[in-house]
């Protein structure tokens, strides 16, 4: 789901699994981090490895795990533990698994994280100026808040309210979806990821989100990711409910994936 829709409102993202081990607030290091965006909602944060850095990273609330690029990896002579195979648009390539030491953005600090390193041929995998991608086997440690409106990345005490509306997250396969409830012409509720890391909504086939009420598009839309590029066929959505927020007429890309891949939502 389009991470600036909901951002409009703010994204409240609580821990709820702890794949790996989390040192707590580091009292030295501001609790707020701002963010730069490049296109709209896109949220790029300092991360400090190993006490270097800071190196820019996209913080991707949709991603399972952290990503780095092979120029980094080779700039902190990352240990490699694993391969590990990753897709691509021409296909399915392996990938080395490396230990980080120490992963930091502002106050939130992780002692160890495993990442995958991108072979020097899929470079292009991260737009230019990006070292890395920050993914929920950090994210998951921490409960914080983004807020797109002030272009800030808040990370919170265990246990602190924040005011506003909650949305509960449910784990599902190293990431979280968000179960919204419509109204009762729709008559169902739609899970759907929350993903700060893209640009634009995208809808899978054959889901809860087929019975959303929905206005064909004029054009196909192009659709980039990780795993490849390609065109989908374009909807109006013409109500979203978001908590108490409703959001008319947005843009989103009807994609049908292939037979036998985890849909989610």
């Amino acid at each position: 789901m389009k991470a600036s829709y909901i951002g409009a409102i703010g994204l409240m993202v609580v821990s709820v699994v702890a794949p790996v081990r989390a040192t707590g607030s580091d009292r030295t290091r501001s609790a707020d981090v701002r963010f730069a965006s490049s296109q709209h909602g896109e949220v790029v944060v300092p991360v400090f490895i190993g006490g270097k850095g800071p190196y820019q990273f996209l913080l991707d609330t949709g991603s399972s795990h952290t990503v780095i690029s092979h120029t980094l990896a080779t700039v902190l002579s990352a240990v490699p533990v694993a391969k590990a195979p990753i897709a691509t648009s021409v296909g399915s390539i392996l990938a080395l698994v490396v230990r980080l030491p120490d992963v930091a953005v502002g106050s939130a600090r992780v002692e160890s994280l495993l990442a995958t390193s991108l072979p020097p041929d899929a470079s292009g995998m991260l737009d230019d100026g990006l070292s890395g991608l920050l993914g929920q086997d950090f994210l998951s440690q921490f409960d914080y808040t983004l807020d797109y409106r002030a272009s800030r990345l808040s990370w919170h005490d265990e246990g602190q309210v924040e005011n506003g509306v909650r949305l509960v997250l449910e784990p599902s396969n190293g990431r979280f979806l968000v179960q919204l409830p419509q109204d009762e012409r729709c008559r169902c509720s739609v899970r759907l990821v929350p993903d700060s890391g893209a640009n634009g909504v995208v809808l899978f086939a054959g889901r809860q989100t087929d019975r959303l009420r929905v206005d064909a598009g004029i054009t196909p839309m192009w659709v980039s990711t990780l795993t490849g590029d390609g065109t989908a066929r374009s909807v109006i959505v013409r109500a979203l409910l978001v908590g108490r927020a409703t959001l008319r007429d947005v843009p989103a890309a009807r994609v049908v994936l292939p037979e036998g891949h985890d849909r989610g939502r």
